[in-house]
């Protein structure tokens, strides 16, 4: 009896497949590659308020920001940021609870404030408040 062989047929690999699935993946991750830029400072004016300012609260830490080297801590005294830092550790290891209100000029810059609140939160301080100034104290300072 004779039998009838088999065709045997090696495997092959479908290669276009595979090509527009890499190229998919080549857009896919150009093009959301673009977001990774570094991030660009923007000039962002402070806001003043016209309305007057709240009660204080004897706890209360008041901390005008004008630049990074002049911060006016309950207006008398004066610090840079390495300055502030030491004394809101201080301030932490006292144990209090205060609150820090942070006021900031409205020429200074937002980089000044961040400054600020990042020393707050390197003295893990979690009260922390941000005023505006009213139009009347911005005009005079």
């Amino acid at each position: 009896m004779k039998l009838k062989r088999r065709i045997i047929r090696r495997a092959r690999i479908e290669i276009i497949p595979m090509i527009d699935t890499i190229l998919m993946l080549l857009v896919f991750y150009m093009s959301f590659s673009t977001f990774s830029q570094r991030e660009k400072r923007f000039n962002a004016k402070l806001p003043l308020v016209t309305s007057s300012m709240p009660t204080q609260v004897p706890l209360d830490i008041v901390l005008h920001v004008n630049n990074q080297d002049n911060i006016v801590v309950n207006g008398a005294t004066t610090y840079d940021i390495l300055g502030l830092r030491d004394a809101m550790m201080q301030l932490t290891a006292v144990g209090q609870d205060t609150t820090i209100i942070i006021e900031a000029d409205p020429n200074s810059s937002y980089q000044d404030v961040v400054s600020a609140l990042d020393v707050c939160a390197q003295a893990h301080l979690t009260r922390v408040a941000l005023r505006p100034l009213p139009n009347k104290l911005a005009s005079v300072q």
